[in-house]
């Protein structure tokens, strides 16, 4: 007897009026411990039986005293709740024109009981396992479904919440012609946050405007995650020593994320952080103490913290109160001192802040979803895992960054394709849920059908995105459909040659190799440098564009860097 492929249990339902028929396959499929045999011998209960077990497979006899089975092959068919179930006519009856009709109504087998042992228990196999394959396939849709359905639902709540946001940014009146124009630039910022739709990429936009709007040297971002504070982006660090901080009141980062309250420190307040009073939590990711320090809560919907702003060592100028101290006084001020942050940086930082947790918490939605799809797909491929897809995209930026300083295209112009660019590139290889386990996790080499298979991979993940109507569907179609396509033409789905294949499939393309041949496997061992090099410089004008080829080559301890963050 061959060996077969089924993992879980399944019900073999038999709908046939004489009980040899049900002996005789349960007999046969003996040998399977995952098989349960179920059998109903009238056809008129054989539609609610098999609702009530959704079976992966019926065997459906033809000629039944109470009816016709072929009607009932039709009837299962129109069923939802058997939508998956293979559908396998079980007849003495050899008829061509009886197997035609069969195969017509939906059948998905035509068997002349009982076929020899053998093969009987290899096409029930067979059909189980289609069976199975369908029904995470489904579920799979299904899911990114809900996830489309409840990001749609989610950003209709935040949209309202950004209208209330800017109606406060009108009402909102400072009298100095400074902080006026910090005020406008911050309402540009609400529409200019509101378009960036990947996490990262926004925490690099928020700190960076953060910044800038407080005239602060340095800052870091600090996002909640389960029962920590990660430091999320960092600005101004000469070495980042620790990245996260425990979730509780032994900072004044972990303070304000608990209390939302916001807390100013002047250099007196500065200098007792870390020795008579709790530190600010900026000393390890900056690697270096600070003068003073303005840290903002970031405030959702509900009053609880996304996590906080904390900039540190304000240039100042004199708009302060000369007595500074924190919302609340309990942490001292800056004493009259020159430099620091003052009342009006305290104003302007938290309502930009409230502006970037609209922003975030739509950004962290979308992760949420593009995260569970990358889940979906690593199921069906270990290879696809979410450290592998994070390290490509972030190849992939790194990538295009140094494209733009090449061509002349500056950091704002190129702000937006950054976005569209890194969730594309997370998104590569989505469409691998729709291909069989059976071509997935083959130990060995693909035969050529197989392997014909294996490339729908590429239109079943553009297909994916055809009717989601986001900012960034058009640039993840692109890159999905397109990634394995080669520079010389010899590459697939359509063979497209040189600046023909879209920009962005081409960094991606060079980035998932990049990080393929640099990552060990059960079945390989990473790559020396010198030997990824090689490579790069021999495939340059044949597997890939020979300008991006050369870019990671002469940036390839940067990219050595990047894959090192995120290991796995």
């Amino acid at each position: 007897m061959t060996s077969h492929t089924v993992s879980q249990p399944f019900t073999v339902l038999v709908v046939d009026d004489q009980p040899i028929i049900g002996e005789g396959v349960r007999r046969l499929l003996a040998v399977v411990p995952e098989a349960r045999v179920e059998v109903c011998a009238r056809a008129t209960e054989a539609l609610a039986v098999a609702r009530a077990l959704r079976p992966a497979v019926i065997l459906q006899d033809i000629h039944m005293p109470d009816g016709d089975g072929l009607d009932l092959v039709e009837r299962y068919r129109w069923e939802g709740a058997l939508a998956e179930t293979s559908v396998v006519v079980l007849s003495a009856e050899e008829h061509a024109g009886t197997k035609a009709e069969a195969f017509a109504r939906g059948a998905d087998d035509y068997l002349v009981k009982l076929p020899p042992p053998q093969e009987f228990v290899a096409r029930i196999v067979h059909h189980a396992d289609a069976a199975r394959a369908q029904r995470e396939r489904t579920q799979a849709y299904r899911a990114l479904e809900r996830a489309e359905r409840d990001l749609a639902r989610r950003n209709a709540l935040l949209d309202q919440a950004n209208a209330r946001l800017a109606e406060s940014n009108r009402e909102l009146v400072v009298d100095a012609d400074t902080q006026r124009e910090r005020l406008d630039r911050i309402a540009e910022l609400s529409g200019e946050l509101a378009r960036v739709q990947d996490l990262d990429i926004l925490l690099a936009r928020i700190l960076r405007e953060a910044v800038a709007l407080a005239g602060s040297e340095s800052g870091v971002v600090f996002l909640v995650e389960d029962d920590a504070l990660r430091a999320a982006e960092i600005v101004g660090a000469t070495e980042v020593l620790a990245r996260s901080l425990p979730l509780d009141a032994n900072s004044i980062a972990g303070q304000v994320a608990i209390t939302t309250d916001l807390t100013r420190l002047g250099p007196d307040a500065c200098a007792m952080a870390g020795r008579t009073a709790p530190p600010i939590g900026t000393e390890q990711p900056l690697g270096r103490r600070v003068e003073s320090a303005l840290v903002v809560p970031i405030v959702r919907a509900g009053d609880k913290a996304l996590g906080c702003i904390a900039l540190v060592d304000g240039r100042g100028d004199g708009r302060g109160d000369g007595h500074g101290g924190n919302h609340g006084g309990s942490h001292g001020g800056n004493h009259g001192r020159d430099r620091g942050f003052d009342e009006s940086d305290e104003r302007l930082v938290a309502h930009f802040a409230s502006l970037a947790a609209v922003a975030i918490e739509r950004a962290q939605l979308v992760r949420s979803m593009i995260l569970r799809m990358i889940a979906m797909a690593e199921l069906r491929d270990p290879t696809e895992t979410a450290g592998h897809v994070g390290r490509v995209a972030d190849l992939s930026i790194m990538l295009y960054d140094r494209w733009c300083d090449a061509h002349g295209v500056g950091r704002d112009e190129s702000t937006r394709a950054r976005d569209t660019l890194r969730i594309g590139a997370l998104l590569h290889d989505v469409g691998k849920v729709g291909i069989a386990d059976a071509i997935l996790k083959k130990p060995g080499k693909l035969d050529d059908a197989e392997f014909a298979e294996m490339k729908r991979h590429t239109q079943i993940g553009a297909d994916l995105f055809a009717g989601i109507r986001t900012d960034f569907d058009e640039g993840a179609a692109e890159v999905a459909l397109c990634h394995h396509e080669k520079w010389d033409g010899t590459g697939y789905p359509r063979g497209l040659a040189g600046e023909a294949i879209p920009l962005f499939a081409r960094i991606v393309a060079v980035a998932d190799v990049f990080d393929a041949l640099s990552s060990k496997r059960a079945y390989k061992d990473a790559w020396p440098r010198e030997r990824i090099t090689e490579l790069f410089r021999n495939e340059a004008g044949k597997h890939f564009d020979p300008e991006l080829a050369a870019i990671l080559v002469a940036h390839q301890p940067e990219a050595e860097a990047i894959r090192a963050r995120r290991p796995g």
